[in-house]
């Protein structure tokens, strides 16, 4: 066969070749349309751009169970990491690293849904604890010394930023030693002697319970915050004036001997009244509710008065005290 022949055979042998190919690859079944279970092929579609569906990651991401949901920067944060391309993720940088890189992913707080709950996390259940120094000012300030605070509440934040409390104060008062002389000189007058008043001291306080809206100014991301209150409520002011006593006491063993200040005469007043103050914060946790509080807030009470019939008369006079109290409120 001259080369001639053989360079035609071989022609036509390929062109069969090729027919042979196209026949075989129409006639195959259509390849399946369930994904592939190896890992090492799931993989690299992952890494190339385009082949993972972003909507997909979306709908994953922003389901929650009923009552919570998603920070939306930690959704946009994961969607980010898993729509960053394969160069990022391998380099360890950009918003593809995630937590194999240098950037981590944020997650804010979480937003709840439910009745004891406001949007950004923060609880509608009000309270308040503290105690500090009560401080009488104005006229009052003339007859009655500084001495401690107690305040306690509860109630009800309708959103992050309002709130209504219920309010218990007990604010206790020394007296001046001009007020303590008036009345031993009155106890004179009416026929003590004065050995019978050897140790005469006194002390006072005022009860007060009120409704006390209050105005938050604090940023919800903030640790810290200020705020503003105030109200009206009922207040009873009572002085009483002690002498020392010796006691006795036993248990199984022995008997012991103690002493104590008793009350020798007491004198009270009560009356409507109104506070106003103002107030710092600092909360303990980006996720909690709880804050540190410093506080300080005006007292001014109107009393009854009763003809001035009292020997110690200043008791029934208006009063008006700035505790300055620090606690813990959410």
């Amino acid at each position: 066969m001259t080369s001639s022949h053989r360079s035609f055979a071989k022609a036509v042998f390929a062109a069969g070749t090729l027919a042979a190919s196209a026949v075989l690859y129409a006639a195959a079944p259509a390849a399946s349309s369930q994904p592939s279970t190896d890992i090492a092929q799931l993989n690299r579609s992952l890494l190339t751009p385009g082949a993972y569906s972003l909507a997909d990651v979306n709908a994953d991401l922003r389901y929650r169970t009923d009552g919570v949901s998603s920070s939306s920067d930690a959704v946009d944060d994961e969607v980010a990491s898993l729509s960053a391309s394969p160069a990022d993720v391998a380099e360890g940088s950009g918003a593809g690293a995630g937590q194999y890189g240098s950037h981590r992913r944020r997650y804010g707080r979480s937003r709840y849904q439910d009745r004891l709950h406001n949007s950004d996390g923060s609880t509608k259940i009000a309270f308040l604890g503290g105690a500090g120094l009560n401080v009488p000012v104005g006229n009052t300030g003339k007859f009655y010394t500084p001495s401690y605070d107690i305040e306690v509440g509860g109630g009800w934040n309708f959103n992050q930023n309002f709130g209504v409390l219920a309010e218990f104060h007990y604010d206790h008062v020394g007296l001046s030693g001009g007020a303590i002389n008036s009345e031993y000189n009155n106890l004179l007058a009416a026929g003590v002697t004065a050995d019978e008043l050897d140790g005469f001291d006194a002390n006072g306080h005022v009860l007060s319970f009120s409704i006390d809206p209050v105005i938050s100014l604090t940023q919800s991301h903030s640790k810290l915050g200020a705020y503003v209150t105030g109200g009206v409520g009922y207040y009873r002011k009572t002085t009483n004036f002690t002498l020392p006593s010796i006691g006795t006491t036993c248990d199984y063993y022995y008997c012991y001997q103690y002493s104590s200040n008793v009350n020798v005469d007491q004198y009270t007043a009560s009356g409507f009244g109104a506070n106003a103050g103002l107030g710092l914060t600092y909360k303990l946790s980006e996720f909690s509710s709880e804050r540190l509080f410093v506080e300080a807030r005006y007292h001014w009470l109107k009393l009854n008065d009763n003809n001035n019939q009292d020997f110690f008369q200043f008791n029934r006079r208006n009063s008006e005290y700035i505790p300055v109290t620090v606690g813990i409120r959410f």
